[in-house]
């Protein structure tokens, strides 16, 4: 960092340019944007500081120091995005960054840029590729930029003084950080307990998903023409007598737990969509029959799903792109871009961005109830209910099943679309303020829930199912644009299934080579740890060389996937950083070895 030049140029000329490179759009609100008025103050360090409307933005002593030391707590904490709420000037997000850190700058205003970036020379933090920024103005975006990010973990760190001068923005920026957090939690909840599944689950199944065709191929093929997305909530049984009139007008986009439903009420879906890894979402596909139905998935789903066609005859299989870091390397390695479909952490939020890829709108929710109306978890036709209904007994009836979903995910009342109270969870929740966010930045696919009982959602209007039945039928244009959607999905070029067996059997190799990088790292760490106070540097330097190696391997988020490094470094041996280290290169040799060995088991199995 250096101090502003006399005219007051040179700094800023610097900073835009660098912005430039990363963001025309925001250099020129940058440039454009009247300063905020910040007053620049000399630290006694000699490092430039900062005060604004009184409040110091940085220490008056020492900023750079503080930084350095807000990073490396901030770093340490293992976080796969470091959210800077409020820059400054740049200090701790600098030192972030040094340190080999992912970094967001959050600003809520273009005038606090402006005034920023006359005061410090920030354009190496600017040009790194390690940091964005976003510009959030009153405080929303946030939640967007996360979504699409989708970090598996976030570290907030506020600058106080910078949010004070926006306060309304700050808090929203607050409840939005702290909404995804809540999701952090939930997901990493779910990797600890479904990690290893979904990656077996892969394993089996990648060769096969290489020469399925991907959704992008028939992205906007169904542009002009309403859906309807059936998801398996209880109000799906308010207007089941309503779905075969609704089905004669609307492309019919089912979750799979709500398909054994769609059957009963004489409606045959246009799409199915299965994206839960769990075999018993697989079972939701029993002896049910869509004819002509196209199966839209992923590569993690059981792998039974991907090979029972009997149940869809004369239909297609589909994917989206893998959203896990095995499915995503062996896509990338063959040149395969199959389509990003969102990932709420619901099958009807992947459900709702499919219809909307497939360029429908309005696109009307039919079950999306997000809460427990009636004391009810599923419409009464899908597996899940009829499983209940079918264990329950005296002592414990069906209803117990009901009452243990609602008391297991925090509970809370809130407001229905039609005015009442509901049951909703923190879960449900968040899935809420998914389709919020995303139909907040897909206002061309206007969506209106048709649960009047379901929880309120911001963002979605809320009707019964007359205007979507006060359309003229449309059947027929449908049928000609599945049958377009047939030949597009037909004429797709799969991957060569040369090519897939060799980018895996690449990847087994490369896996097992950075298994054996972490196990000499172990040697090198603990031999290190027993010598005490002798000389650390070469084991130290080696240390440094074989961290570079992993780090430099593309198949290093294979194997991060399922070791939890912010857990090891907490929870490691208090008596110093080798064993720590120890203890993160065997959990990183284990992985790199289990991932090795499910592929070679599936290669074997094939």
């Amino acid at each position: 960092m250096i101090a502003e030049s006399p005219s007051g140029n040179a700094v800023l000329d610097a900073n835009l340019s660098a912005l430039r490179s990363r963001s025309k759009a925001l250099a020129e609100l940058v440039a454009a944007a009247e300063p905020y008025p910040l007053e620049p103050v000399v630290a006694r360090s000699g490092e430039p500081t900062a005060r604004a409307a009184g409040a110091w933005l940085h220490s008056r002593y020492d900023p750079r120091a503080e930084g350095d030391r807000v990073a490396a707590e901030a770093v340490a904490g293992g976080a796969s995005i470091l959210l800077f709420l409020g820059m400054g000037l740049g200090y701790a997000a600098s030192a972030a960054v040094a340190l080999g850190a992912a970094v967001c700058v959050v600003e809520t205003d273009a005038s606090w840029l402006a005034a920023a970036l006359r005061l410090v020379d920030l354009s190496e933090l600017i040009a790194s590729p390690r940091c964005s920024i976003v510009l959030c103005p009153r405080g929303r975006g946030l939640t967007e930029y996360l979504g699409d990010a989708a970090p598996r973990s976030i570290e907030v760190i506020e600058n106080k003084a910078a949010m004070a001068a926006f306060p309304e923005a700050a808090e929203a920026l607050r409840a939005q950080a702290a909404g995804y957090r809540k999701r952090d939690e939930i997901n990493a909840a779910t990797l600890k307990r479904f990690g290893r599944l979904w990656v077996r689950n892969l394993a089996s199944n990648l060769r096969r998903a290489a020469l399925s065709p991907g959704v992008s191929a028939i992205a906007g093929g169904f542009s002009g023409l309403p859906a309807i997305v059936l998801a398996a909530g209880p109000s799906l049984d308010d207007i089941a007598e309503s779905l075969p009139a609704l089905a004669e007008r609307c492309v019919v986009v089912c979750v799979d737990t709500a398909l054994r439903s769609a059957l009963r009420y004489g409606v045959t879906p246009d799409f199915v969509v299965v994206v839960d890894p769990q075999y018993w979402n697989a079972r939701h596909l029993d002896r049910c029959r869509a004819d002509g139905a196209i199966l839209v998935s992923e590569a993690a789903v059981w792998p039974s799903v991907l090979r029972a066609e009997a149940w869809r005859p004369g239909g297609r299989t589909v994917l989206c792109s893998s959203i896990y870091p095995l499915g995503a390397y062996v896509e990338s390695r063959l040149g395969q871009a199959k389509g990003r479909l969102g990932a709420g952490g619901s099958v009807s939020t992947t459900a709702w961005d499919f219809a909307r890829t497939l360029g429908c709108s309005p696109i009307y929710m039919a079950g999306l109830d997000l809460s427990f109306p009636g004391g009810r978890t599923h419409a009464r036709a899908s597996l899940f209910e009829q499983r209940a209904l079918s264990s329950g007994d005296r002592l414990r009836p069906a209803a117990h099943a009901a009452f243990e979903a609602m008391r297991g995910g925090r509970p809370f009342t809130a407001k229905a679309n039609d005015g009442s109270e509901v049951v909703s969870d923190e879960r449900l929740s968040l899935y809420a303020s998914w389709f919020s966010g995303n139909a907040a930045m897909h206002p061309e696919a206007r969506t209106v829930n048709l649960s009047q009982r379901g929880l309120a959602i911001d963002g979605l209007a809320a009707s019964g199912p007359d205007e979507a039945l006060a359309s003229a039928p449309a059947r027929d244009r449908i049928g000609s644009r599945m049958r377009s959607a047939f030949a597009a999905l037909d004429a797709a070029v799969p991957a060569d299934p040369a090519a897939a067996e060799r980018v895996v059997d690449d990847l087994v190799a490369e896996l097992s080579r950075i298994a054996g990088l972490a196990e000499r790292a172990v040697a090198i760490a603990l031999g290190a740890a027993r010598l005490g106070g002798g000389d650390l540097a070469p084991a130290l330097a080696e240390l440094s060389a074989l961290d570079e190696a992993v780090l430099g391997s593309d198949a290093k988020a294979v194997v991060g996937f399922i070791v939890d490094a912010a857990a090891v470094v907490k929870a490691g041996p208090a008596s110093g950083s080798l064993e720590r280290t120890a203890e993160l290169y065997g959990a990183i040799a284990e992985s790199a070895r289990w991932h090795a060995e499910r592929l070679s088991a599936a290669s074997a199995a094939k």
